[in-house]
């Protein structure tokens, strides 16, 4: 009975690890995908291709970066809540495991929040903004699109750099 209920845990690990993966790299891809090559084509179109570009990718965009970060942030302390079995996976605060663990999660939930309370309401008031030039050209764009577009600037690589930082703590993680 003993030899069952240690596969069945190992199998339950491993699915967990494999969705737990699986979302971090789709966050990871979004974000440098962003920021290596939409962020820098965007800033090569005319300002109405920019516009449209925006409109019509960065919803979209957006919730599925919303999506996966969840995910990740979901799974990830399932799985390390399934693999606390003793040492030397366990939350002490003392073991290599736990330290690597408990910093890569903070740095995560940090970069779970920049998605949530910054990324998100800047890409939709981005929307509206362009929403409404389009819908009234004459209209010379406001002090707020130039400050909406100074935080894409910055959000992304914040982003991304969180996101690294995370990984390198839990692949550490992973050698204990």
């Amino acid at each position: 009975m003993r030899f069952l209920r240690k596969m069945v845990d190992q199998i339950v690990v491993g699915i967990l690890t494999w969705f737990h993966i699986f979302s971090v790299i789709g966050w990871s891809g979004a974000a440098l995908t962003f920021l290596i090559t939409v962020k820098p084509t965007i800033a090569k179109f005319s300002p109405q291709a920019s516009g449209e570009f925006i409109v019509k990718v960065m919803p979209r965009f957006t919730r599925s970066v919303q999506i996966l970060s969840a995910l990740t942030v979901t799974f990830g302390p399932l799985l390390a809540f399934t693999m606390n079995d003793g040492p030397p996976n366990q939350f002490n605060l003392v073991s290599p495991w736990s330290i690597c663990i408990v910093i890569g999660a903070s740095i995560g939930i940090t970069a779970l929040l920049v998605v949530f309370l910054l990324l998100t309401p800047t890409a939709g008031k981005l929307v509206r903004i362009i929403r409404q030039i389009q819908q009234n050209p004459q209209q010379p764009p406001s002090d707020e699109l130039k400050l909406l577009q100074k935080r894409l600037a910055i959000i992304p690589p914040l982003a991304v750099t969180l996101l690294l930082s995370t990984e390198v703590f839990m692949v550490a993680a992973a050698q204990f």
